[in-house]
């Protein structure tokens, strides 16, 4: 055997300098390696579902419902192969209303108080965007009023998190998430 540091590796993976079958064995543990290296892969890529790409659980199709004060916000949406969606959605402007009841001649002294979210106001409009996992814009458009969008991002296959802009919105925040049976 040479001495130490006269031991080299050749880029086909044989090494001189030690006895034909010690080189042997060295191109064998490299073949071994190959082979476990691949074998943690297959896993991996099984876990992929039908590809890299594959969104799995992940659809915009049917009702979402969000509300955040001062809003609620209800999709009903559909997607096609090519993430188109569509669909139709509904806002609503809300306001708490306090209400007491003052006992006898005494303002200090309340019977009841309660609080109650009513809709102030309504609006019904069409929707129309591309879907683009795990992010999608929808266009909301509805006559009468400024074009809007509700840019958003899954947050799991059930949930999405994303903002009003546009037609006066201040990018409100609001979460929404997916209604089972469509109501």
């Amino acid at each position: 055997m040479p001495p130490p540091g006269e031991r080299t590796r050749l880029r086909d993976g044989r090494v001189t300098g030690y006895p034909e079958w010690i080189s042997a064995t060295f191109q064998s543990i490299d073949s071994m390696r190959a082979i476990h290296r691949s074998a943690l892969l297959v896993p991996l890529l099984a876990a992929c579902g039908t590809g890299p790409l594959d969104p799995g659980p992940y659809s915009l199709e049917g009702a979402w419902l969000g509300r955040s004060y001062p809003f609620e916000l209800s999709f009903d949406l559909r997607q096609d192969g090519d993430n188109q969606v569509t669909g139709t959605g509904r806002l609503l402007g809300l306001e708490e209303v306090l209400e007491t009841v003052v006992i006898g001649t005494d303002p200090t002294v309340l019977d009841t108080v309660s609080i109650d979210t009513v809709v102030t106001g309504s609006v019904e409009f069409d929707v129309d965007g591309e879907w683009d996992h795990p992010n999608f814009e929808l266009r909301l458009t509805s006559e009468g009023f400024s074009e809007a969008s509700y840019d958003a991002a899954f947050t799991d296959a059930d949930s999405v998190r994303g903002t009003l802009r546009g037609s006066g919105f201040t990018n409100p925040a609001i979460v929404i998430i997916r209604q089972p049976d469509g109501t």
